[in-house]
């Protein structure tokens, strides 16, 4: 039996993430010829826009972010300068630290490099089998909604598509507005925690609905009209439907299988060496 682990893979991620972090910070930011341009500086060393942009993505990012991020540089810098001068950096424990970290750095690369190679095939009822055997860690943490929905620019579109779902039923009406411009957006089969649901007359209406019913045309304050079709709705605590969660099955199924696949990769690597522990 496979059992699940949410950490898998993320250990060398983060790894990799705080190290190169710390090395950013200590090293690569800071050039100690004056450059024509700079967005800080500490005695002789300077923090540049490339170096800026090797912390932080600053087309992402809010003023006051790039605020902190500048003025934890600044920081950082005037504590390694520090370290300089007092003789730390040359100190036995800062070289076995920093001997340590390339370690951590290239053991965390290679297994991540190993992941990227990775070739996962699985089957529907694989998964089924997964979700049946991990069920208790699939329990919502919030109520939700599990249902179809789609947007309209314009209201007319929208209530004539909801004549055609009642008739015809929903994906026979779906087939029927692949051509109408008028439809903005389409969500098939999502589920929605209670508090995500947009916009606020939606969860009343939602609350009303039985199983596979469709709502009346729901407009909002951006213009745009949607007509839902509800298919169930949990409740906190609940294990919904694997339909319901299908693309969560899927992702932590292929960390799962990552993980396995690295413990293996590491026991072959571990029958190539000459390994002694005397202890």
């Amino acid at each position: 039996m496979i059992m699940t682990n949410l950490k898998t893979l993320s250990k060398p991620m983060r790894i990799i993430e705080v190290t190169l972090l710390s090395l950013f910070f200590l090293f690569a930011c800071s050039e100690s010829k004056t450059p024509e341009k700079y967005i800080a500086k500490v005695d002789d060393s300077y923090l540049t826009e490339s170096g800026f942009e090797e912390l932080i993505d600053s087309q992402f990012v809010s003023e006051k972010s790039k605020s902190v991020v500048i003025k934890s540089w600044v920081r950082q810098e005037v504590l390694y300068q520090e370290a300089v001068r007092t003789g730390l950096t040359d100190s036995k424990e800062f070289k076995q630290i920093i001997e340590n970290t390339k370690k951590q750095l290239a053991a965390a690369m290679v297994l991540e490099k190993y992941a990227a190679t990775i070739g996962q095939q699985f089957t529907n009822n694989e998964l089924e089998d997964f979700f049946e055997e991990n069920e208790s860690s699939f329990k919502l943490p919030f109520n939700a909604y599990f249902l179809n929905r789609v947007n309209f620019s314009d209201r007319e579109a929208a209530v004539n598509f909801r004549s055609n779902v009642i008739l015809n039923g929903w994906d026979a009406a779906i087939d029927s507005i692949h051509l109408d411009t008028t439809a903005t957006s389409l969500e098939s089969k999502i589920l929605v925690s209670e508090q995500d649901i947009q916009p606020p007359g939606l969860q009343r209406v939602l609350e009303g609905l039985y199983p596979l019913e469709i709502s009346i045309v729901i407009p909002d304050e951006r213009g745009y009209y949607s007509v839902v079709q509800l298919i169930d709705k949990y409740s906190t605590g609940e294990v919904p439907a694997f339909d319901a969660v299908i693309a969560e099955v899927e992702s932590r199924y292929k960390s799962t299988l990552t993980e396995l696949a690295i413990e293996n990769y590491i026991e072959d690597l571990y029958s190539k060496s000459e390994i002694e522990i005397n202890k």
